[in-house]
């Protein structure tokens, strides 16, 4: 959905001043819930073409994108949405037995089997550019099953693994890290060796709260920010004696 809005508005559509009808409206519109709505505007909002504000709704500001943007991601709706705005480009598919080192990245168990698929993504747009490097693991039982269906393409790995095998994704967890940016992985994100970014390990559990895929993606300096947001608990004061 945010790939048809941005064309909308980058093909001059809808002119810079323009307002979106609500989120409701264009929910209808387009057979979607509210929330693929959100998240298509927040991609949209993210590049820059658009303001959304209370009351005066989403307005175009812009007909060109931002370079770069900050990403947020709230829930695996805006992954999903997220993940279908950039391109995936599957380097090779092996198998592999977990030594200590790798069992410690995986936070696994050493001698555990996966198939490995690096992969190199890139943003849909006439340069291609680096969104992030991903070394993906997925269990060997499952990865035997999906191994001839792993491809290019956009989306999520877990939709392939869903699609092929029934496994669906539950919950995810995910930590975020600082790293230096090894040679072989600065070449395709285009920066110089040794430089800082980010690298988000990402656990994917079915619902029957098992590891069925993980990801190990490193982002580029500057390139991208994730946000998170904490919440104090509000406590019912008037209720204690």
């Amino acid at each position: 959905m945010a790939k048809q809005i941005i064309k909308m508005i980058t093909e001059g559509e809808m002119p810079i001043g323009a307002r979106f009808p609500s989120e409701l409206a264009m929910a209808q519109q387009y057979g979607v819930s509210r929330s693929t709505v959100r998240s298509a505007l927040s991609i949209v909002e993210d590049l820059g073409l658009v303001s959304r504000k209370r009351r005066a709704g989403t307005v175009v500001i812009a007909h060109q994108t931002e370079q770069r943007y900050t990403r947020t991601i709230n829930s695996l709706d805006d992954l999903i949405e997220y993940a279908h705005q950039t391109e995936r480009q599957v380097m090779n598919v092996v198998s592999v037995i977990a030594d200590e080192q790798l069992a410690a990245v995986l936070d696994c168990k050493p001698g555990q089997k996966w198939l490995h698929v690096p992969m190199f993504r890139t943003e849909k747009n006439a340069e291609r550019t680096p969104v992030c490097w991903t070394d993906a693991y997925i269990r060997s039982e499952i990865g035997e099953q999906v191994i001839d269906s792993i491809q290019d393409g956009s989306g999520l790995l877990c939709h392939v693994i869903e699609e092929v095998t029934g496994t669906s994704l539950w919950s995810l967890r995910q930590e975020v890290a600082a790293v230096l940016i090894s040679d072989s992985i600065a070449q395709w994100l285009q920066v110089k060796s040794t430089e800082p970014g980010l690298q988000i390990t990402k656990h994917y559990l079915d619902y029957a709260r098992q590891v069925f895929l993980i990801t190990v993606s490193v982002y580029p300096p500057d390139g991208y920010k994730f946000r998170s947001w904490l919440h104090r608990t509000i406590v019912n004061r008037s209720s204690e004696v």
